[in-house]
């Protein structure tokens, strides 16, 4: 049986590059001499031709991750909304409940970055993406790297790890609810609306979206 089962892969572009941006923390995964290891990073999307070819971030040089990383495999792994369904919303209750939920796993080969120019294209970019989610919060400009003095770059640039990751494989799943009636899929989009939590409300706008097509 092959899994993720079909019906919960994703194959569109615009969807999976639109949870990538809209995500972006995800959990960074490599291995090396002392086991698996893991960090939550922010991460920039670079997209080519309609195909997400490379992702870009920066660690702490301190982080033991960093040890080996120049040329390691890695897999990126972003969470999109996710929400519990209870049986109690279907038609039928005589299933368990399970969770509904949207994710990009990315692999890819890590390439360490050392110039300058590298460093402050990564810095501003991820900064421009979270700054635009926050605008609103500050009367002050959005904030980038012009608004800081050569020195501290250089000061700080020792302490981080810039990298690449060039992109080898995608998959990208969304679970919701495509393998049940139209009716469940219904009645749970209705319920999940109405809760207090946000990611579940955006599950439900999810189901929607798809029964509406």
């Amino acid at each position: 049986m092959a899994y993720p089962p079909r019906p919960h892969h994703e194959h569109d572009r615009a969807k999976i590059e639109g949870l990538l941006r809209a995500c972006p923390f995800a959990h960074f995964i490599t291995g090396g001499e002392g086991g698996l290891r893991v960090t939550r990073l922010p991460f920039a999307v670079d997209v080519e031709a309609g195909e997400v070819r490379r992702l870009r971030a920066h660690m702490n040089a301190a982080n033991p991750q960093c040890n080996a990383l120049d040329d390691a495999e890695a897999l990126v792994a972003f969470s999109g909304p996710d929400s519990y369904v209870s049986p109690n919303w279907r038609t039928a209750q005589d299933h368990a409940g399970t969770w509904d939920y949207t994710a990009v796993h990315v692999w890819g080969r890590v390439r360490v970055r050392e110039d300058r120019a590298f460093f402050d294209t990564l810095i501003n970019d991820l900064a421009a993406a979270a700054e635009a989610r926050f605008q609103g919060l500050s009367e002050k400009p959005a904030w980038s790297i012009e608004g800081v003095t050569d020195d501290y770059v250089e000061r700080l640039r020792p302490r981080l790890r810039a990298f690449e990751i060039e992109v080898s494989r995608i998959e990208a799943i969304s679970k919701l609810h495509q393998d049940f009636p139209e009716a469940d899929a219904r009645s749970v989009a209705e319920h999940l609306a109405r809760s207090g939590h946000e990611a579940s409300r955006a599950v439900s706008a999810a189901i929607s979206q798809r029964l509406t097509k």
